[in-house]
């Protein structure tokens, strides 16, 4: 099905889009931490739990002012046990002043913990009661009729009738509930990761010209180019034994392959040569472009499956080839079987 040359080109091609994806996976890495993203999509999975349910509506507070509404979402942020995994400085803390933009919000927060909170800021009462009583089912359940009518209130009534008043029980509930909003949360999180890599990928292939078509072509045709990116890529894998983004090096070690990556101020890529009797020109070729934009297309799309992904590819792709490699040299071994 597959012959040593249509290998060798997919590992090439694997350890482009691995070293590549590397330098794409660090530069998102950069803006994810810049701007807080991991931390913004927790805080948004945990909107999504409570769905803006409130633990105060607020209103008047007994001294002529009006008393904010707090939300769930806001409660568990200013929990004690909460705050403790912010960044933030000394000051910050001495004023109790914790910016909910940035990366000041944590980027992660256990499910222990998170229950510990909900719990404390539920059932402050409850909770120091003898935790494991099932009569406690009562008052857990009077304790939330308090709370304004939401889907947060809803789930949360739920979950205590279903642990029959537990607080071991419910405390399972509500960690192993939080463990499946933070798995939505990071396929939301892996989906726009996604998107990034794509927009990263694209700049890349065109800033650099990485046109995948042409890169596929020149290692097809060329078997000293092949065999040097196989030797290339094994190395890197035995060396490597990981996937740890080194944006200055995977860049090195693409530059070191000798492909058609860059741009040629001589001749663009969608400029082809037209010879007219003993003259030659350069001449613009819509479908010499329509093929760099494809091949430009493919390494932006090959940018969103992220560096793991190649990087196992190309382990397994070595392994067919040290397969059938040694096959492919030997010459069949006559049958020994007596004819009949």
């Amino acid at each position: 099905m597959f012959n040593s040359t249509t290998l060798e080109v997919a590992i090439g091609m694997a350890f482009i889009y691995l070293l590549l994806s590397l330098f794409c996976t660090a530069f998102n890495e950069a803006i994810a931490g810049v701007f807080g993203s991991r931390a913004k999509n927790l805080e948004r999975g945990i909107q999504s739990l409570f769905t803006d349910g409130l633990l105060s509506p607020g209103g008047e507070d007994g001294k002529g002012g009006v008393a904010p509404a707090i939300t769930l979402t806001e409660a568990i942020y200013d929990h004690g046990l909460v705050q403790s995994l912010y960044r933030s400085t000394a000051s910050e803390h001495a004023t109790g002043v914790l910016s909910r933009f940035g990366t000041n919000l944590p980027s992660y927060i256990p499910s222990r913990t998170f229950s510990s909170a909900l719990l404390d800021v539920l059932f402050p009462q409850t909770t120091a009661t003898v935790g494991g009583n099932p009569t406690n089912l009562a008052g857990m359940l009077a304790e939330l009729e308090k709370l304004p009518d939401s889907k947060a209130k809803q789930a949360v009534c739920t979950l205590v009738k279903q642990a029959g008043g537990n607080m071991a029980a419910t405390r399972q509930a509500i960690e192993a509930w939080f463990d499946d909003g933070m798995d939505r949360a990071a396929g939301w999180y892996k989906r726009k990761t996604q998107f990034v890599l794509f927009a990263i990928g694209l700049v890349i292939a065109v800033g650099l010209n990485v046109d995948s078509i042409a890169i596929g072509r020149t290692l097809w045709i060329s078997p000293a180019l092949r065999s040097y990116s196989v030797a290339a890529a094994e190395q890197y894998a035995r060396t490597q034994g990981g996937i740890t983004p080194k944006a200055s090096d995977d860049l090195s070690e693409l530059e070191s392959l000798s492909l058609p990556i860059g741009w040629n101020p001589a001749r663009y890529p969608w400029m082809e040569t037209r010879t007219e009797g003993s003259a030659s020109s350069q001449q613009f070729s819509r479908s010499r472009l329509l093929v760099v934009l494809t091949g430009w297309f493919l390494t932006a799309i090959a940018m969103t499956l992220g560096a793991p992904f190649w990087f196992d590819l190309l382990n397994q792709i070595m392994v067919i080839r040290s397969t059938i490699k040694p096959q492919e040299k030997s010459n069949p071994e006559a049958s020994k079987d007596p004819q009949s």
